[in-house]
């Protein structure tokens, strides 16, 4: 489907041919369920899974990062 897609000359300008329209409408389409967000009633358990997801990762992001810079802190403090 994708291999019959070529890049248009930008500097050419003109409409889509019909198989040209079809083969990109094809590429739009998705095949699996949509996620949706209800904001009232049972979010859908896809969406939760996926903020708690990043939420873990952007914590760890940050510990670590305090991590080094403590580290920085330690390393560069004059002695006494």
């Amino acid at each position: 489907m994708l291999a019959s897609m070529t890049l248009r000359d930008p500097s050419k300008t003109g409409t889509f041919s019909p198989s040209d329209r079809e083969a990109l409408l094809e590429a739009l389409l998705l095949e699996g369920p949509e996620l949706t967000f209800t904001p009232r009633g049972s979010p859908d358990p896809r969406l939760k899974r996926l903020v708690a997801i990043l939420a873990r990762q952007a914590a760890r992001e940050c510990y670590e990062e305090e991590v080094r810079l403590a580290r920085e802190r330690r390393t560069t403090a004059p002695r006494a």
